[in-house]
């Protein structure tokens, strides 16, 4: 199994109990000569090494606490050494506690002449050095593995803007899109001049805007609203009465910046799933609006969802929405889709100190 982020938690109590165990019977047999120990001599060993397991156990929770809620290293550093000392006598107490009704009177004797916080640090810094080696290691491995991860979320970053790239020469010379939109012009020509030239502009437009985004991430809401509203309008004009749509922008919405191409999968999902799924008209709604620093993004249309289509690949292009808000946001997003019996709505929230910072 490879070691990463994910399965961590699982790793660690593998590794922390098997690391507990070798190296108890390391030390059984080192004291011990090679020997095999007595029930007792056993059993004392077995509580050392048992408790050793239970604290570190439990230390991992803390440690993963002041990992999230302190960040100055000098700090940590510090309060490390301090809990280091808490916690090896801890150990120690613990380790007493469930040995004692087995000391023989030297052993008993022994513990209540260095019992003292002397006595105490001075009999226990074998455990002290075995703490301090235990969080060198934890944190060892979980700065590898941040590492790891980082490098992996960047890997995954330039395959997704390959990807993104390809949706988008896709989007740019889309055959059907294409072939469908001459087909409307070269119609109107003859029936109306006027409707052609402007259906001409705004394919144009449409594609230029493509052309010219390919290699911007962010882009205010309100300019990839334009791109969407030259392509709604060229299908418009296709579908006429079978499509309306309506448009809910805020002002401030409008102003944050948005990944590029970003809404026109969703958009061109709700036209090919809703013209097959939905009675006529066709309904198309897209809005959004901040609020307590949230940026709000729904695309609703009638009609219902079709599970697993291949419908021109829009379902790609759905994923590979999520898959670049993921890579974009990390957790500081949410996507979510709403399926109710006569409407299909996708609602995309982010943070906006995440996509102004």
């Amino acid at each position: 199994m490879k070691l990463n982020i994910n399965n961590f938690n699982r790793v660690f109590w593998v590794a922390n109990a098997t690391g507990w165990i070798l190296y108890g019977i390391a030390m059984i047999f080192f004291f011990g000569k090679g020997k095999i120990p007595d029930f007792v001599s056993f059993y004392l060993n077995f509580i050392t090494y048992f408790t050793g397991f239970i604290v570190t156990s439990l230390l991992r929770y803390y440690l993963r606490f002041i990992q999230k809620r302190i960040k100055s290293i000098v700090i940590i550093s510090i309060t490390l050494i301090i809990t280091i000392y808490v916690v090896t006598i801890a150990w120690y107490l613990l380790d007493i506690s469930l040995s004692f009704p087995f000391f023989d009177e030297k052993r008993i004797d022994y513990f209540y002449k260095t019992l003292s916080f002397k006595g105490l640090i001075r009999r226990n810094y074998a455990q002290f050095f075995l703490l301090f080696g235990w969080i060198a290691l934890y944190y060892g491995i979980r700065f590898w593995l941040d590492l790891q991860n980082e490098k992996e979320r960047k890997e995954e970053a330039l395959v997704l803007a390959q990807t993104a790239e390809l949706e988008m020469l896709r989007y740019q010379l889309n055959p059907h899109f294409l072939f469908n939109s001459l087909n409307s012009i070269r119609a109107l020509v003859d029936e109306n001049q006027k409707a052609a030239k402007l259906m001409i502009t705004e394919l144009s437009e449409f594609l230029r805007y493509s052309l010219l985004q390919k290699d911007i991430k962010l882009v205010p809401l309100n300019i990839e609203m334009e791109a969407v509203k030259h392509y709604l309008s060229i299908e418009k004009k296709r579908f006429e009465e079978k499509l309306q749509i309506e448009y809910n922008i805020s002002e401030k919405a409008a102003e944050i910046k948005v990944l590029s191409f970003i809404l026109h999968p969703l958009i061109e999902n709700a036209i090919k799933h809703g013209m097959n799924t939905s009675k006529m008209p066709l309904r198309i709604l897209l809005q959004s609006y901040l609020k307590n620093d949230i940026l709000y993004i729904t695309v609703c249309n009638s009609g219902k969802w079709i599970e697993n289509s291949r419908l021109d690949g829009t379902n790609t292009g759905i994923l590979n929405v999520k898959k670049r808000l993921e890579n974009a946001y990390k957790n500081d997003y949410n996507f979510e889709v709403v399926k109710a019996e006569d409407t299909v709505c996708i609602n995309i929230r982010i943070k906006t100190n995440i996509l102004n910072g």
